[in-house]
């Protein structure tokens, strides 16, 4: 079965209990079926969002659509203001050393499964029984460590978690809300393997 059993994630710029706590409270709701990672409905900290204003695209009113900054860690911190130019982001990661399949969706839509050979069972293994399940299926998986939404516009992406040849599969999704601009599903796929093109079908999840 293709439905997904990717954890939605809301973190906020909290302590690290804080965080904590609400992935735990939303773990324990969840349902057993291919979900999105929402962005959190607050803004980013001003300080948060200087960090990471590096390489751009501007757009508009010449606020950057996407940044990339890499830390001393090695992570690499993205963010995304605007759903815009899907294949230079992509670009972008791919200079940064991280092989990458970025699609950008409209509101109420998903890509049709399955696009890839999945590294783990948060793309396309059979359904979680239960909150439990689904917990240790998000805990003994390396996607969810690759790419972690941070704030309400960041990912940050540890290339430790990203074995040579993997793919990181990064589906935005537009959320039609200017305080929470988007959504994001992210998994690895097995290395040397293709990525389908996105089909974008109705999401009736």
């Amino acid at each position: 079965m293709h439905e997904l059993k990717s954890m939605w994630s809301t973190v906020q710029p909290a302590n690290p209990g804080e965080l904590a706590g609400a992935r735990r409270r939303l773990l324990d709701g969840m349902r057993p079926r291919r979900r999105f990672v929402t962005a959190p409905r607050l803004l980013v900290a001003a300080g948060v969002a200087a960090a990471v204003a590096g390489t751009a695209l501007v757009v508009g009113n010449g606020t950057p659509a996407y940044a990339l900054a890499r830390s001393p860690d090695g992570t690499i911190t993205v963010t995304v203001n605007e759903l815009r130019d899907p294949a230079g982001l992509q670009a972008r990661l791919g200079a940064a050393g991280v092989r990458a399949d970025v699609t950008f969706l409209a509101a109420g839509t998903r890509c049709a499964a399955p696009r890839f050979a999945a590294v783990d069972a948060t793309y396309d293994g059979p359904p979680a029984t239960g909150p439990d399940e689904l917990r240790a299926v998000v805990n003994e998986s390396r996607s969810p460590k690759a790419a972690t939404v941070t704030s309400v516009r960041t990912i940050r992406i540890s290339p430790e978690h990203i074995e040579p040849g993997e793919t990181l599969v990064m589906e935005f999704r537009d959320n039609a809300n200017a305080q929470a601009p988007w959504r994001l599903g992210t998994w690895l796929a097995q290395a040397d393997t293709p990525v389908r093109p996105c089909t974008p079908v109705e999401d009736t999840g």
